[in-house]
């Protein structure tokens, strides 16, 4: 009898074991997880399950326009959550958007998040890595290959990537509004998007494999600006346990607050006056809120497309007092931001993002430094150089100004400088476009060969070299959200910055390179020009 049992359970338990470790029959498993809203179905490739277009909010259409984030609905049965949802709203770019989102949805119901996981076990416990995405608060979607979590997700930790509303839809202000829904707040509605997805990963992430004490948000650029203003902000405590900005930078001069003006800094409510007289908006306030929440997508793409929004361009939060209480600078200056280990730095050509500029006048001017500084700090050089070596030491002389304050306190902080470009495309650009390390970590260095033949910022032609480099370069990441340390066996030591040593490791062509006081008289320079701007 116990023989035919033996028979008889051998080839099931064989065929189970062939389901789940044959790389080609494993990669048609659907793993299902329940979570508050009902279950989830999601796909599994390369031996990583994903769960995309999961709903995080409720649509912010209609009366929630211009409104904090609801709750989302729940569903019965199982949803499948294999594809990407729709983007938000926003004007496309080419070379950047239009090539990979230009066949997708757009719609204002874009409020979902994408997961990454090894293990979508309650059991699991794994680290969380959260992604914010770049694009100025104004364009980028979580679909676009160079986010793609896999390549993460495969060293252990769980990855998510989120939307939030961008442009006119994620920030905007108006007295009309207030007066509508005094109880609620205003103007950052990107970032109370963002609260509201750390909030889901709080409490739905453990479902897949997540720890939910163990929780590291990164970003680049707009996503950096908001890791920096998460650790600023009181309601975004304990929503994360670790911070990587990435390519961030500070206000230079007083934040913008939604109501107050100032001189020569309007307040939100007064730009966003102007704009809806713009758009043939006024009177009584409830025709007002009624004509602006009418406005269609088209026709706030079409004032958005041909009009710059926010001081400079810049749709960075504003101070309203209930989500943002004071800026990011002023903050850390003030030793009163979150205590999390945190990692920061930037590029040596961040000034990839002024290749249309014609001169250094404007740049100068939106950055309040005179051209006598400029000369004496810089040197004689042709306005491209200049406006180089102006944004470099604008972005990372913001990094390095939040790293110094922190490490003040005595909080684990680990700075970079990334100066490596992909081997084939040495000679054709000047170094590491603003956001090129952001490739490396999420290990998608080929992603930019779907825009086509011309090398952008970045290039387009890995080699395996570049491939070795990522994966080093990922590890730091990711050992980061794990530990809080970016240390590991393997690479080279990364040193902390301390009160006493000004330490920080570069990323170059071919070593990975620790610096003390690393250009010691630019850094000061941007330091004290930010303290005196009254951050």
């Amino acid at each position: 009898m116990l023989t035919r049992v033996r028979q008889w359970l051998f080839p099931i338990a064989f065929t189970i074991l062939v389901i789940y470790c044959s790389p080609s029959l494993a990669d048609d498993f659907r793993p299902l997880v329940k979570i508050a809203q009902g279950k989830l179905a999601g796909t599994t490739e390369n031996g990583i399950s994903s769960f995309k277009g999961i709903p995080f909010a409720a649509p912010p259409v209609g009366e929630l326009r211009w409104f904090p984030p609801q709750p989302p609905d729940g569903w019965d049965g199982v949803r499948e959550a294999f594809d990407f949802a729709n983007y938000c709203p926003q004007n496309l770019k080419p070379g950047y958007s239009v090539e990979v989102l230009g066949d997708r949805p757009m719609s204002e119901d874009c409020l979902f998040l994408n997961i990454w996981t090894s293990q979508p076990d309650q059991e699991a416990d794994l680290p969380v890595m959260v992604w914010i995405l770049p694009g100025g608060f104004q364009v980028g979607d979580t679909a676009m290959p160079r986010y793609d979590g896999t390549a993460l997700a495969q060293q252990g930790v769980v990855v998510v990537t989120f939307n939030y509303r961008l442009g006119m839809l994620g920030q905007f202000a108006h007295p009309a509004l207030r007066r509508s829904q005094p109880d609620q707040p205003a103007g950052n509605y990107h970032m109370m998007d963002q609260v509201a997805a750390l909030e889901w990963v709080r409490d739905n992430i453990a479902g897949f494999g997540g720890d939910p004490t163990n929780v590291t948000i990164f970003g680049m650029s707009a996503g950096g600006v908001s890791v920096n203003y998460h650790m600023a902000m009181p309601v975004s405590a304990g929503l994360f346990h670790r911070a990587i900005s990435e390519s961030s930078g500070i206000r230079v001069g007083r934040p913008r607050h939604i109501s107050d003006d100032f001189p020569g800094l309007p307040s939100l409510e007064t730009e966003f006056v102007g704009i809806a007289e713009k758009l043939g908006i006024g009177g009584a306030d409830e025709v007002v809120v009624e004509g602006l929440r009418n406005l269609t997508v088209e026709q706030i793409l079409d004032f958005q497309a041909n009009n710059m929004l926010g001081i400079g361009g810049s749709l960075n939060p504003v101070v309203d007092g209930k989500v943002v209480t004071r800026g990011a600078g002023a903050t850390f200056r003030d030793g009163l931001q979150h205590k999390v280990p945190y990692m920061t730095g930037a590029t040596s050509w961040e000034g990839s993002l002024t290749w249309w500029a014609k001169s250094s006048d404007l740049l100068l001017r939106i950055l309040n430094v005179p051209p006598s500084d400029a000369l004496a700090l810089y040197g004689d050089h042709d306005y491209k150089v200049l406006n180089n070596k102006l944004y470099v030491d604008f972005f990372f002389g913001s990094q390095r100004y939040f790293a110094r304050h922190h490490a003040a306190r005595g909080i684990p902080t680990f700075v970079y400088f990334f100066s490596r470009i992909l081997d084939d495309h040495q000679d054709d650009l000047p170094g590491a476009a603003h956001g090129a390390e952001m490739r490396y970590v999420f290990g998608t260095l080929d992603s930019l060969t779907l825009l086509g033949n011309d090398i952008g910022d970045f290039g387009n032609r890995p080699n395996a070299t570049d491939q070795a480099y990522s994966e080093m370069v990922s590890a730091y990441w990711v050992q980061f959200a794990k530990t809080g340390n970016p240390n590991g066996t393997g690479r080279p030591g990364w040193p902390a910055t301390t009160p006493g040593n000004d330490l920080l490791l570069e990323f170059g062509q071919t070593d990975v390179t620790v610096h003390r006081d690393f250009q010691e008289d630019r850094r000061a320079y941007w330091e004290a020009h930010f303290e005196s701007g009254g951050l």
